[in-house]
Parts: C-alpha cells; sequence; structure tokens
C-alpha cells in the first residue's frame, strides 16, 4: 500500500480527507505509532507485520485517535492540575527546563511513547531530553511540548496558546470556565465595572478565608489565574477609581501566593510576591493592606528563625494598622508581634501586645468574620500559647495551646498540626520526654502527606532540642520522621 493510500484509510472518516498531523519529527516507521500506549483509535492488531501499515516515508508521523463522524479530533488531556501547580514543575517551565518538564510528567504516568506521540518527538530523543542528554531551544519544539501536554503558554514565556481561548472538556482548567468577574469585566471593555471589581474582591476573599483548610498547592492555582486576570484588567485603560481597587486585590493576591509559596518552600518566589504585594499597596493607598501584607511577611521570617526581622515587621505593621485598620485585623497583628518579642525576651512589650491583642478582638464582635480578617479568640490562644512557651511559662502555654488545637476548625490540618508540635516543645521544656516525643508523632501523624514548610523548620528545631537524648531508640525514630517530612515537602 502506497503512502496516500495509507493517509486515505487513516482519514476515510475525516470529511477534509487530511492526515492528522502532530508536527515534523524524525523519520519513523507508523508501526511504532500504534505499538506502543494504550489503543484509543487503531487497533492494537493493526500494526507492521501484519500487512495494512507500511513504513512511512514523508517525514512525518500520525497521531492515533479516533475521528468521528463529524470530523473532530479529541484535543489531549491536560497535566494533572497537581502538577501544573507543582513548584518544580512551574520553575521548570519558567526556565524552560525540557528535561525536568518530562521527568515530572512521567511521575504523573506519562511515559516516554505518550510523551513522543504529544509532542512530535522520537521516543529516543524524548528519552535523551529527559536524561538531560538534549537539551531543547527550537520554539517550534518548545510550542508542540506546550500543545501536546496543555501546558498554558504563560509557563513557558510563550503566548496564549489558541486552545487556552477553547472552551471544552480538555482545555486547561482555569481558563475553560470564566469566573464571573471575568464576564463581568470582558463586558465593561473599556475600564472595570463596580460589579466585576466586586465579584473579583470576593473571590479574592474565598481563596484567603478557605487557606487554611486548603493544601498550598491546590490553592496557588486559584490565585495565579486570579493574579493573571488583575494584571489583564490593570494593562487596560482604567478610571483611577478602579485602579485603585485593582492594585488593592493585586496586593492581596501577591501576599497569599507570597505566603503560599513559602508553605511549600519556596523562598525566592515567596519574597517575589511579597514584593510585588508591598509596591501594590503603596501604590493602592492602603495602610490596612501594608500592614497585613507585613505581618503574613512577618509570619514567614517568624517560622524561618528570623525573629528580630520579624519582629521589627510587626512594629510596622502595628503603626499602619493603628490609623486603618479593622479591630480583628490590629488584633491579630498585636498578637503576631507579641509571639515575635516574646522570642526576642521582652516580657513586658509581649504581654501588652497580647492585650492589646485581647482588647482589640473583644471590640470587633460586629465584624465579619471572612477575608483578610480571619482572627479569632482560638487563634489568639494559639499565639498567646507560643509566647508563654517562650517567655518561659510552660504551664499557662500548654493549657492555651491545648485549648487552641481543640478549638481550631477540623480541616485546618496546617494549624492543627503546627500548633500540635508547639504544644511538643512545652512538654519536652516542662521535662516530659515521652510525651513530648508522643506529641511530636502526633502532629506528623495529623499532617500526613500534607507537609507544609512551616510543619518541617519547627519539627528540625524540636530535633535540634532532642539532642542530649539523640542515642535513644525513639528519639532516632523521631528523627528519620522528621527527615522523610522534608522529603515530603520536597515532593508536594
Amino acid at each position: 500500500m502506497a503512502s496516500r493510500d495509507k493517509i486515505a484509510v487513516v482519514t476515510a472518516a475525516h470529511d477534509a480527507r487530511k492526515p492528522v498531523l502532530l508536527g515534523t519529527g524524525e523519520r519513523r516507521r507508523c508501526s511504532a505509532v500504534v505499538d506502543h500506549g494504550p489503543s484509543i483509535g487503531i487497533p492494537r492488531g493493526r500494526r507492521q507485520g501484519h500487512g495494512e501499515y507500511p513504513p512511512c516515508s514523508a517525514g512525518r508521523y500520525y497521531a492515533r485517535a479516533t475521528i468521528d463522524p463529524g470530523g473532530t479530533v479529541p484535543a489531549p488531556e491536560p497535566l494533572p492540575a497537581h502538577v501544573l501547580a507543582d513548584p518544580a514543575f512551574v520553575s521548570a517551565c519558567a526556565h524552560r527546563e525540557i528535561g525536568s518538564v518530562f521527568q515530572l510528567a512521567r511521575r504523573a504516568g506519562i511515559g516516554p511513547a505518550q510523551l513522543a506521540r504529544r509532542t512530535g518527538l522520537s521516543i529516543s530523543r524524548v528519552t535523551e531530553i529527559t536524561s538531560g542528554g538534549r537539551t531543547v531551544s527550537s520554539m517550534d519544539v518548545i510550542e508542540r511540548i506546550a500543545d501536546g501536554l496543555r501546558i498554558p503558554g504563560r509557563m513557558l514565556g510563550l503566548a496564549d496558546r489558541p486552545w487556552e481561548q477553547t472552551p471544552g472538556p480538555f482545555a486547561f482548567g482555569p481558563a475553560a470556565v470564566p469566573e464571573t468577574w471575568e464576564v463581568l469585566d470582558m463586558m465593561s471593555r473599556s475600564t472595570a465595572s463596580d460589579s466585576a471589581l466586586t465579584h473579583l474582591e470576593a473571590a479574592v476573599a474565598d481563596v484567603a478565608y478557605r487557606y487554611p483548610s486548603t493544601p498550598p498547592a491546590e490553592s496557588v492555582p486559584a490565585l495565579q489565574r486570579q493574579l493573571v486576570g488583575v494584571h489583564a484588567m490593570l494593562d487596560r485603560p482604567q478610571s483611577i477609581a478602579a485602579r485603585r481597587r485593582g492594585v488593592r486585590i493585586l496586593a492581596a493576591v501577591a501576599g497569599l501566593l507570597g505566603l503560599a509559596h513559602h508553605d511549600l518552600g519556596d523562598r525566592g518566589r515567596s519574597e517575589a510576591h511579597f514584593h510585588l504585594g508591598a509596591v501594590a499597596a503603596g501604590e493602592g493607598e492602603a495602610d490596612d493592606l501594608t500592614a497585613w501584607l507585613l505581618t503574613m511577611q512577618s509570619i514567614v521570617e517568624y517560622t524561618a528563625g528570623r525573629r528580630d526581622t520579624a519582629a521589627v515587621l510587626l512594629d510596622q505593621a502595628d503603626a499602619l494598622a493603628a490609623t486603618a485598620a479593622p479591630r480583628r485585623r490590629r488584633a491579630w497583628v498585636a498578637a503576631n508581634r507579641a509571639r515575635a518579642v516574646a522570642a526576642g525576651g521582652d516580657r513586658p512589650t509581649a504581654l501588652a501586645a497580647l492585650d492589646q491583642a485581647a482588647h482589640h478582638l473583644d471590640l470587633s464582635e460586629d465584624e465579619v468574620v471572612g477575608g483578610l480578617d480571619f482572627f479569632t479568640a482560638p487563634r489568639l490562644d494559639g499565639i498567646a500559647g507560643e509566647t508563654y512557651a517562650h517567655l518561659g511559662e510552660h504551664d499557662a502555654a500548654g493549657r492555651l495551646l491545648e485549648a487552641a488545637i481543640s478549638a481550631r476548625a477540623v480541616a485546618d490540618v496546617k494549624g492543627r498540626s503546627v500548633l500540635t508540635l508547639d504544644l511538643a516543645e512545652v512538654r519536652l521544656a516542662q521535662g516530659d520526654l515521652d510525651a513530648a516525643l508522643g506529641t511530636a508523632h502526633a502532629a506528623l501523624d495529623l499532617a500526613g502527606t500534607a507537609m507544609v514548610q512551616p510543619l518541617v523548620l519547627r519539627a528540625r528545631a524540636f530535633q535540634q532540642a532532642l539532642a542530649p537524648w539523640a542515642a535513644e531508640r525513639p528519639v532516632r525514630e523521631l528523627a528519620v520522621r522528621v527527615r522523610e517530612s522534608s522529603h515530603q515537602l520536597a515532593r508536594a
């Protein structure tokens, strides 16, 4: 059978009677296409050696796909959302490290043969790229990889791909179904409408409120989508009022991304987003938002052990919050400041800040709990417990932490695990090694595979505190789990 006859067989149901091409590649035998991977179209029996598909000679090869009577070809399925949100995958795409992209795709179950089919590359070339023996610099190949794996163009430094604009079951999820605020914004055309901005503010507030109960890897895609939307909005002419609201929204999204990337262990991206948020809050003339951002950043510094830096940030945040922030936010800022200065040994300032936090929280009863203002009495108990632990009052610290853990929402796995590890440190300070070890194991059990950077850092610090008992078997067993928690964070 001649090559043109083979094409006629494959495309018999296609109205235009054209071959389905994935792109130009090395000269391949058609049999290689049908020999690998699960069949989704041409039966496995129709392969070279069965007399139906001779070697291709046109320097191209054909996608194995079912073509329905209407002439449509199923689009490639997108990569799983957790892969697209993986910081390692995002970084590999940003630097166009295609070998790492392929490695991470393989971990998601996409083997070399499937990568070859999707990208228009030979299997041998895919293997060379994956192993690091070959790099990819051709824009044509990078575009084919983006289209074949359904990687949004912006992740690889490309323009939006045509399929990103086409809704459908195989389109990249976040771009397929516009949110309410996006539709309203499109309708306003020249300047964002009040209703579009209101809906966007509500969407960001919802992500912020649900953040404690959501794994950071799941929050990042929604936040990145909102960041892209706000950027596009601000890139068009806007009224002064709309622009001010837009940059305030941008500041909030950037701050949440800063915290999310910290939780995922990516300090570089965390700092970059916090810087973006600070610039946006300044342009939006929003002291209350700047206070919120500084406090978010102080939490990152505190959990990383840079507590003097955290205290400086919180001094600034407290001064700004006093002029503009709601009471609930002022309570949150003051509580974090109490913890940071207590870590530095300043007992009078720490206790005064705790009193201030409780006072503001008492006066916030009429304020709605939600969005950026989520601070409540159980959260104050948790921070107060840490504060008293720093001050050496371990009995009071233990009672407060136990109360905070029992009152924290069950879905807030991250917060409850970190508080439980704080309680383990208190038990160790009280001289009860067995209780300390048991509580630390409980914290790691609670976290499970949903590991976050704050817990990993606390677990390492707790392990260091166990140095006098390092030779004992229970301590060695915990050390193994602490090391594994770091590996879980790297794989998250």
